[in-house]
């Protein structure tokens, strides 16, 4: 049961990022960045903090955890030339070289070829640094405690306020309300 909670959560957090990608509409971009913060912290262990909070509009990383020295860039975009200009703004960034990127893709993860791996493989990205949904899946999977601590959290982030909207909702914040059916972000407060 809460597996499927879990995955029903992340695929419609999933669904809403692509549907309003798709017609253009990127501020739910933002909030998920938030949301997948708190995720990847329960399945990891991790202490990622919105780098925003540093400095708006944080070049080339969204999350930063300074214990683990682990930055994370989230996208829905998923080809090489991403990645790419990813690297390549996080290695211009002063006080950041004993840090190791990862991606988070929200969408689906891409299958980038052997010769596209070993090119990031000089830059210190692995394929295991290329993190999706599925990988969080697994780890849920294969961890009780991991797959409580997600849902409990989860339950937090997806209060229902109405039939027809999905309030997103981090540590008492309403970071944004969703419309379920169209995926498009109705109501955004930041605070």
């Amino acid at each position: 049961m809460k597996m499927k909670y879990i995955k029903d959560k992340l695929t419609l957090l999933r669904t809403q990022v692509a549907i309003d990608n798709e017609i253009l509409h990127f501020d739910i971009n933002k909030i998920v960045e938030d949301v997948y913060m708190h995720i990847l912290n329960d399945v990891y262990g991790w202490e990622l903090k919105n780098a925003n909070l540093l400095k708006e509009n944080f070049p080339a990383i969204d999350l930063i955890d300074d214990t683990n020295k682990i930055v994370i860039q989230i996208t829905s975009t998923t080809d090489t030339t991403k990645l790419k200009k990813t690297i390549q703004k996080f290695k211009a960034l002063n006080g950041y070289d004993n840090y190791h990127l990862k991606m988070f893709y929200i969408n689906d993860k891409p299958n980038f070829n052997s010769s596209s791996l070993k090119e990031f493989s000089k830059d210190g990205i692995s394929k295991t640094d290329l993190l999706g949904i599925k990988d969080i899946l697994e780890k849920v999977q294969s961890d009780v405690d991991i797959c409580d601590k997600l849902y409990a959290t989860l339950q937090k982030i997806f209060k229902n306020t109405q039939k027809d909207k999905i309030s997103i909702t981090i540590h008492g914040d309403v970071k944004g309300v969703v419309h379920a059916e169209s995926g498009s972000v109705i109501n955004q407060t930041i605070s």
